[in-house]
């Protein structure tokens, strides 16, 4: 069976009502469509001067850097380094989130021209975060302060080693801290205890922030850093961040720049992934670009893809782009392989009937796809899962979630059998020894045993509205793309329709997916299912009526560009075929 199969009929919720007079007061004063007006209403975006925010983000709504705790002495160090020529490196982690953040900084620094390298972890030999073996080889190249990106805020033992050996570290992260916080020169962290900084930023967010306020303390242009909102958008996108607030701002702007970037690497990227000349997405950046830059990094060294994002050369960059591109190729091949092992092991070993999380462990499954692979059975459960890679009596592990079960507070309730773990509320990254695995298995489901109920594990689908096929004219799908940047907390709208009329054969294309026509009344629209495709026999009988949820997007094929909907669930109502 394919993993694409839907295995599972979601709980369809349907949004709250709202008050119809205000619907009509604001969408007369903003001139938009009720149905958005409605759909923001239930965001909780009431207003019409929030919504012309929401709408229109301006660059001058993002936030004084100076106002995140930890960042006047992190500028003041850095300071101090560039006027005396001291050696600085940027140490990253091997993500998207990670090389973005250090490619910025990187460019920042030598921009102001700073004596700085970077380094990333190889994630086979030295796992996530800062490690011994990298302090090391910069204190052997006379590095005196180490800027750590998208990591850093749970090494405790690691900044103490760095310390000793006379370097300063400051901590530029975004990960849920520990009961210690390291005693770093600074900590630049909007989610350490006493920072009030509200905006939930990723890695490359919290690094531009420090760039901004760098360029602020050093009296700089700061519209100059505006060349890498392509970077921040990127990274933001990637690591699946809310996209409210500054995150909205970052990728509304950053994803324009990604199309004129002057970045030789990120040009020849968009190149080869058949991007080049296209409006760009969020959604073609998380699955298409993001997975190219990824690629070097899950399988082994993620420093070319830090030459690619930061290289002036067109030669080099084209090289390391196709590189990349085919390095993505391999990857996903060993995505699939592992995926069948793994659920050919929860077949033999979970209790699906019972189970509320899923623990898996493989000896020598590539650590670099250990984590797609967990978001697949995520979607394929709805359960809590962790993919245990074991090399010489060593697990490494890669952790997904559901809404309503936060990993990291979950994981500390095993932390006994843990040899560290950290990360997210929806995602993380574990080592444990061999032997403690199935200890862990163990308490593990304990713990989503005593936190999840029945009603947690049920997947839901939320619809933003119920309307008739009718409703989707010009002026409405201006009024939707105007919400984009699409992503956490800013989901692109979810719509019912119910009893419309299938027309025609539906068949299935590609891995499993359905195509069909669907119409209601004089409204017809073409219909792509991902995922879908046994659905075709049951809903091809004449005169079938079923109800849809869906979102609606344009898709341009042979160069024509049609409004399509692309479906999220079915309900059979009428004259179709038994299952």
């Amino acid at each position: 069976m394919s993993w694409t199969q839907k295995t599972a009929q979601a709980k369809w919720v349907l949004p709250e009502k709202v008050d119809l007079d205000q619907v009509t007061a604001i969408a007369r004063e903003t001139d938009l469509p009720t149905a958005a007006v409605r759909i923001l209403i239930n965001r909780g975006i009431d207003e019409p001067e929030r919504i012309e925010k929401f709408l229109d983000p301006k660059l001058s709504d993002l936030k004084d850097p100076f106002s995140m705790v930890g960042m006047k002495e992190a500028v003041e160090r850095i300071t101090k380094a560039l006027w005396n020529n001291e050696k600085m490196v940027i140490y990253g982690d091997y993500d998207v989130d990670g090389i973005t953040a250090t490619s910025l900084l990187y460019m920042v620094l030598n921009k102001l021209g700073g004596q700085v390298g970077f380094y990333l972890p190889n994630r086979l030999l030295e796992g996530y975060g800062l490690s011994k073996q990298g302090i090391d080889e910069s204190h052997e190249k006379g590095v005196t302060l180490i800027i750590t990106v998208d990591t850093g805020i749970t090494a405790v033992e690691e900044i103490q080693y760095a310390r000793s050996l006379g370097m300063d570290v400051i901590i530029t992260d975004h990960h849920e801290p520990g009961v210690t916080v390291p005693a770093a020169t600074a900590v630049v962290n909007p989610k350490q205890p006493e920072c009030t900084y509200e905006d939930e930023l990723s890695g490359v967010g919290v690094a531009f922030k420090l760039a901004q306020a760098l360029y602020r303390s050093l009296q700089q242009d700061e519209r100059e850093l505006d060349e890498h909102l392509d970077l921040v958008a990127l990274g933001t996108a990637a690591d699946i961040v809310p996209l409210v607030g500054e995150n909205r701002v970052f990728t509304k702007f950053g994803i324009k720049q990604i199309a004129r970037t002057t970045k030789p690497g990120l040009k020849s990227l968009t190149f080869v992934s058949g991007l080049m000349g296209k409006d760009i997405s969020t959604g073609q950046v998380v699955f298409i670009l993001a997975p190219r830059i990824n690629a070097l990094g899950r399988l082994g060294d993620a420093g070319q893809a830090i030459r690619l994002l930061s290289t002036r050369d067109e030669r080099v960059a084209a090289e390391i782009a196709r590189k990349l591109d085919t390095e993505n190729k391999r990857r996903k091949q060993i995505d699939e392989d592992t995926l069948r092992v793994a659920l050919h092991q929860i077949d033999e070993q979970v209790d699906l009937n019972h189970d509320k999380a899923i623990v898996l462990a493989g000896e020598g499954w590539h650590q670099g796809v250990i984590g797609i692979v967990a978001s697949r059975i995520v979607e394929r459960y709805h359960l809590p899962t962790i993919m245990i890679s074991i090399n010489d009596g060593e697990g490494k592990g890669s952790a997904r979630s559901i809404p309503g079960f936060h990993l990291c507070e979950a994981l500390k309730k095993c932390e006994h059998l843990l040899i560290k773990y950290g990360g997210h509320k929806y995602a993380a990254g574990l080592s444990i020894e061999q032997d403690k695995i199935e200890d862990f298995r163990e308490r593990f489901k304990e713990v989503s045993q005593e936190n999840l109920t029945l009603e947690d594990i049920a997947p839901k689908l939320n619809i933003d509205l119920e309307i008739e096929l009718s409703d989707i004219d010009d002026d409405f799908m201006d009024a939707i793309e105007s919400f984009s940047p699409f992503g956490p907390q800013n989901m692109r709208p979810v719509f019912l329709t119910r009893n419309c009329e299938v027309v025609g054969q539906p068949y299935t294309v590609g891995n499993n997916h359905l195509k069909m026509r669907v119409r209601k009344g004089h409204a017809v629209f073409d219909v792509i299912g991902f995922g879908f495709g046994d659905w075709a026999r049951q809903i091809s009988a004449e005169g079938c009526l079923i109800d849809i949820v869906y979102v609606v997007e344009y898709n341009t094929y042979n160069d024509v560009t049609r409004k399509q909907i692309r479906l999220k669930d079915i309900k059979l109502t009428a004259g179709c075929m038994p299952a």
